[in-house]
């Protein structure tokens, strides 16, 4: 007598299992390159978010530096607002250009009373996870100090 045959007795073939553990690593290699984008994208915007910071507290350092030591002229301008930044480790602080208000444009530093600084932030790390943050600020030479003329 011949007895019939149970499907499902067989198991999984060889094939199958190789197929299933392909399909399994090529998921877990997304996933893992996913998780990855996502740490260094972070890292990015944590950087940018405290560079930002950084860069606005510079210029408020440097508009405190003119309140108290008073307005800088072109040639010296640049070194001494640069010597105020005081930036966690890592990060490092220039500003970048001096100009002078001409009356109808920015122009190479004179001896005019408005200045235009160009401020820049960088946070450690590699090029390819590095942020600069930028900000542009106007100084305007003070006026009615003593002894000063009162502005017109």
């Amino acid at each position: 007598m011949h007895q019939p045959r149970i499907r499902g007795d067989d198991g999984e073939t060889l094939v199958e299992l190789i197929v299933a553990v392909a399909i399994l690593g090529i998921a877990a290699v997304a996933i893992l390159a996913g998780m990855q984008l996502s740490v260094k994208a972070s890292d990015i915007h944590r950087k940018e978010a405290t560079g930002g910071a950084h860069v606005r507290s510079f210029a408020e350092a440097i508009q405190d530096y003119v309140d108290t030591a008073g307005y800088r002229p072109c040639g010296s301008a640049k070194n001494d607002y640069q010597a105020v930044a005081a930036l966690p480790t890592g990060y490092t602080a220039s500003v970048e250009s001096v100009q002078s208000w001409t009356g109808t444009a920015w122009a190479a530093c004179d001896s005019s009373g408005t200045q235009r600084l160009d401020l820049k932030v960088t946070s450690p790390g590699n090029a390819s996870r590095r942020s600069e943050e930028t900000l542009t600020v106007i100084l305007r030479e003070p006026c009615n100090k003593a002894g000063d003329t009162p502005c017109g």
